[in-house]
């Protein structure tokens, strides 16, 4: 891992993912950019004395620490920063559902890191974990047609991190989109095994009945001790009736428990 980024909006959860991200960069000896993105141009010299700082006031040796910034609405601005960069990975901290959306990582993470072209980790303000210390990563199988993409991206992460994987899976006979399932199971198992990745499989029956498998998910994790979620952050067409609200619930979680959306 040679570059990370830590979305940066001078609260107390960018705290949070800024040592997060401080903590994973010193582990892998990558560099690390703090990034923002200014409303407009006039606001961008204040923006820059904001962020040094934060940085001066959260970091241990701030000229570590790099800084990019952008300007314009953050959906359309962050991308082309972000590709500049080429990180390995990019970590924001959520606010949650009480998040109020004014350049903050609030209700609207879903759509944030739905724009991000890279790897990102998400994390709660209630966040448990040392993403330098993540040992067992959840990867819940799901039927989306680009589904290689998270194998890929999850395998590339667990052996950075040196963490197990756990391909998860509810059991949903008679699901309409079985036949992906089955095939994006095969073609985990068969990468994995490729690639000697430490791996394991489990098949849990349906113990929860709601809408999407986004509750029982996320009770195993939370039962199982899982240091990480590994999901898709683009919502599959086969799974547009709860896939978007499935989603929102992973990235919010009660449990503080880290999100890691890939892309396609």
């Amino acid at each position: 891992m040679k570059t990370i980024v830590v979305l940066i909006d001078f609260t107390e959860g960018a705290k949070i993912a800024f040592q997060q991200a401080l903590l994973l960069a010193k582990k892998q000896n990558a560099s690390l950019y703090a990034v923002n993105i200014a409303d407009s141009n006039d606001k961008l010299v204040q923006t820059e004395k904001d962020m040094k700082a934060f940085i001066e006031q959260n970091a241990t040796n701030p000229s570590e620490v790099k800084t990019a910034f952008g300007v314009g609405a953050l959906f359309t601005a962050l991308p082309p920063v972000l590709i500049r960069l080429d990180p390995d990975l990019v970590i924001v901290c959520t606010h949650g559902v009480k998040g109020m959306f004014q350049h903050l990582f609030g209700a609207h993470i879903l759509k944030l890191v739905q724009s991000i072209p890279f790897p990102t980790i998400v994390v709660q303000e209630n966040n448990k974990v040392n993403l330098a210390e993540i040992t067992k990563i959840l990867m819940p199988i799901g039927p989306n047609p680009n589904f290689k993409s998270k194998v890929v991206q999850t395998d590339k992460l667990s052996k950075v991190l040196d963490a197990e994987i756990i391909l998860y899976e509810i059991d949903r006979e008679g699901a309409d989109s079985k036949e992906n399932l089955d095939k994006n199971r095969a073609i985990s198992k068969a990468y994995f095994e490729e690639n000697k990745t430490n791996f394991r499989m489990v098949l849990d029956e349906l113990k929860v009945i709601s809408a999407g498998f986004s509750r029982q998910t996320l009770e195993y994790a939370n039962t199982e001790n899982i240091s990480l979620i590994s999901l898709m952050a683009n919502v599959s067409k086969l799974d547009v009736l709860f896939g978007v609200g499935d989603k929102e619930v992973f990235l919010v979680n009660p449990y503080g428990i880290p999100v890691l959306c890939c892309h396609d």
